[in-house]
């Protein structure tokens, strides 16, 4: 049984949100449970922008800390997650109350395809904008703001970002990336193609391997382990238990930490 000295907090990223049909953490909070580890799974925005997410972030750690009666969590944040939790840590006084932060596949130097979509002409990119926002709206997301969140994660806005929201004492960050080859990325080979033209490096269908590298840099996840495969979205029950595995590793680590 693992129980690590401060809770674990899954913070899932853009459009990972548990959805009734979209799962975010998928099986992996409950394996988890079963090795006898405390883990809560968050529920900011599926589309939000940083600032808003992270305040919504600081929320919900703030209540689990009471519940818990703890001064501290560990975060395990994926994908635009990781990013949302370092504005919080950061910029939102949340430091003393944050243990460690490992984030997966986090565009911590932005994203290309982020860049790219922007580059669409203005009408088409506020039609979409407007029917996204509506339909997480819809789906429980109090500011939606896809545009927003598409110019947070530029890689001219992200190296702002990383001049205001650096790492903080007292605060353990490793990171991981992940890859997966063209033929087996998520669902169809098309959406790795496009990041791979985007960002002209590894990627695991939507985030770079140089991009996702932040504090201790741990390397690749390992198993061609895709971008919403590393959060339990999608795959089989084989690829999941190796990834809920992959997770207690990194859990069991944080014990061993004295986190």
């Amino acid at each position: 049984m693992v129980s690590t000295k401060y809770p674990i907090v899954l913070i899932h990223g853009m459009m990972a949100k548990d959805f009734p049909f979209w799962h975010a953490f998928r099986g992996i909070s409950g394996f988890l449970k079963k090795q006898g580890v405390t883990v809560y799974v968050t529920n900011q925005d599926g589309v939000g922008g940083i600032e808003t997410n992270a305040q919504q972030l600081k929320e919900e750690v703030l209540q689990i800390l009471q519940k818990e009666n703890c001064e501290k969590v560990n975060l395990i944040a994926h994908s635009k997650g990781g990013v949302d939790a370092r504005y919080m840590i950061s910029c939102l006084d949340m430091a003393p109350h944050i243990a460690s932060l490992t984030t997966l596949s986090t565009p911590h130097h932005g994203s290309g395809l982020s860049a790219r979509l922007l580059k669409m002409p203005a009408f088409m990119a506020k039609t979409v904008a407007f029917f996204t926002d509506i339909f997480f709206r819809l789906l429980g997301d109090r500011q939606p703001d896809i545009m927003q969140l598409g110019r947070d994660l530029t890689p001219e806005a992200m190296a702002q970002f990383n001049e205001i929201a650096p790492n903080m004492p007292g605060v353990y960050y490793q990171s991981f990336s992940s890859t997966s080859p063209d033929k087996k990325a998520f669902i169809l080979s098309v959406p790795y193609q496009i990041s791979r033209y985007c960002e002209q490096d590894d990627t695991d269908g939507m985030v770079s391997v140089k991009s996702s590298q932040w504090g201790n840099y741990r390397g690749s996840v390992g198993g061609n382990v895709d971008h919403f495969q590393m959060v339990g979205v999608y795959g089989s029950e084989k690829k999941l238990t190796g990834v809920g595995l992959f997770y207690l590793h990194i859990i069991q680590e944080l014990k061993a930490m004295d986190f």
